[in-house]
């Protein structure tokens, strides 16, 4: 038994859950689409930004790395699981091989 849970505990505990998926992008256009896509239907305020929707599309949807980041659904790994939430989370992409920090059993990084 995890040295951190106690039955009865009645306190959510708070964990973090490290993830490195590997994917292969087939149609790096729909994947940018999608992005855009979903940045003109979120509910931000242009008014206060220094750049407005189209603007922002257009980077978005020119950055690979960064659409694929914004198009990930990290809350629904654990969705299925009774007893559990999402509290927020980090979705970041990077091209190439794995970082050397990201090797299951390599810990330096937490």
């Amino acid at each position: 038994m995890c040295n951190h849970f106690a039955m009865g505990h009645t306190e959510p505990i708070v964990m973090q859950i490290y993830c490195r998926l590997e994917v292969t992008v087939t149609d790096p256009e729909t994947v940018a689409k999608l992005a855009g896509q979903q940045l003109r239907d979120a509910d931000i305020d242009w008014s206060r930004r220094e750049e407005d929707l189209e603007e922002a599309v257009h980077q978005l949807e020119s950055d690979l790395s960064q659409a694929l980041a914004c198009v990930i659904e990290h809350d629904r790994m654990v969705e299925h699981l009774p007893g559990v939430e999402t509290r927020g989370g980090l979705v970041f992409t990077a091209f190439g091989k794995p970082d050397d920090r990201f090797r299951p059993g390599f810990t330096d990084f937490l």
